[in-house]
């Protein structure tokens, strides 16, 4: 079947009629047993309360992201509550069973496919340990769902090339930024979320990893232990991250002095700030500046 095959089609019988809206594409539902890669049909499900499927004779692999809601999933002989940002992935003919759970319907993004290198493709964690996983950066997978999601919608040539390397995508992250179900359930993992939201919403004002303790009700020295669990940066090193990036995007409008920009950020003292940002970018605030407005088409800022 081709690469620009219609979306027009009938559900296949393997859809759940526990759906009060959907937003479905089709490419290939049968596809060359000897074929590398190739994408069946996905998604995007708004079920209703008593959304419920129980499959055991499901002929192609898939992935689904929860985007808001709650669930039971029943895995590899193991049940599982997932939530919003919960990925996971089953195999052809592996008996799944997945039940909407709580009050909140639940919405769901999900995509089919097969071929001979999926496993390659997906790889670890998912058909390794065949366990759900919990993402930390919801906004960036939900971005990246919705990219499969649309590819599939317009087909066309090379929407399967794009969807493979997104699903590769979404395997590095689920890899290098998911935690494990139980962590996820955890106190420390709800204080990390609270201090990265915390962060990102304030970190204008934010100048001490006290004052991001404070607004967690935690010790600094916890807040520190709880970073180290989650993620490869320390508050302090998230918090400036954010400032200099800021910084960046000041200083590359150029309608303010460095002086100024710094202060912006929380930077009491220019010198202070430019050796910081010479440590983090590998060039001074200054020769930012003229980097950025010599590479404009003009010679002039942007």
């Amino acid at each position: 079947m081709s690469d620009n095959s219609p979306n027009l089609r009938p559900h296949p019988d393997f859809f759940s009629h526990q759906v009060d809206e959907s937003d479905y594409f089709f490419l290939d539902l049968k596809p060359d047993p000897e074929a590398d890669f190739a994408l069946a049909c996905g998604g995007l499900e708004y079920c209703n309360l008593k959304y419920e499927i129980n499959r055991d004779r499901f002929e192609y692999y898939g992935m689904e992201y929860i985007v808001s809601g709650a669930c039971c999933l029943k895995l590899a002989g193991r049940k599982y509550e997932l939530k919003a940002g919960s990925i996971f992935c089953y195999e052809p003919h592996q008996h799944h069973e997945i039940r909407n759970t709580g009050d909140v319907p639940l919405v769901k993004f999900f995509v089919d496919f097969s071929g001979r290198e999926v496993p390659e493709i997906i790889g670890a964690p998912f058909f390794e340990s065949t366990v759900p996983y919990q993402m930390s950066n919801l906004r960036d997978m939900h971005a990246l769902f919705l990219l499969m999601h649309e590819t599939g919608k317009q087909g066309g040539r090379g929407c399967q090339r794009i969807i493979r390397q997104t699903l590769e995508l979404i395997a590095l992250q689920a890899r290098f930024r998911a935690v494990d179900l139980q962590d996820a359930s955890s106190g420390s993992f709800v204080t990390y979320e609270k201090a990265t939201s915390h962060i990102a919403q304030h970190y204008l004002e934010i100048n001490s990893v006290t004052q991001m303790a404070d607004a967690c009700h935690v010790s600094p020295g916890h807040l520190s232990r709880v970073f180290k669990l989650f993620c490869d940066e320390s508050p302090w090193q998230m918090l400036t991250r954010l400032k200099l990036n800021r910084a960046g995007e000041l200083l590359l409008k150029g309608e303010h002095m460095i002086k100024e920009v710094a202060g912006t950020v929380g930077f009491e003292d220019p010198y202070h700030f430019s050796r910081v940002f010479k440590k983090y970018y590998g060039v001074s605030p200054t020769r930012f500046c003229e980097s950025m407005r010599s590479s404009s088409p003009s010679g002039g800022r942007a």
